[in-house]
């Protein structure tokens, strides 16, 4: 009967065992997926911040070109300075 009694107690601590080890594996199943939720949020964030930033950079581009385009307007339409009038 003793070696009943022991061998139940032993079936008894694997059952606890394996209850705890189920909980531990529902607890890293859950975490694992908020991280990879947490990670693809990164991502989206970071391709958004891309995405802005290079319409960012192609309006401040064409900006320039205009503002280019404008120097040399003026500068085409004033009078050329004549050879002998440089200092």
């Amino acid at each position: 009967m003793e070696k009943l009694d022991l061998l139940a107690q032993r079936i008894d601590g694997l059952i606890q065992e394996l209850n705890r080890l189920r909980e531990e594996n529902h607890f890293l199943r859950e975490e694992g997926r908020h991280q990879r939720e947490e990670a693809e949020l990164r991502q989206m964030l970071a391709d958004e911040a891309q995405e802005n930033l290079s319409r960012e950079q192609a309006a401040r581009a064409e900006a320039v070109a205009r503002i280019d385009a404008l120097i040399d307007r003026i500068q085409s339409a004033l009078p050329q300075p004549a050879q002998g009038d440089q200092q």
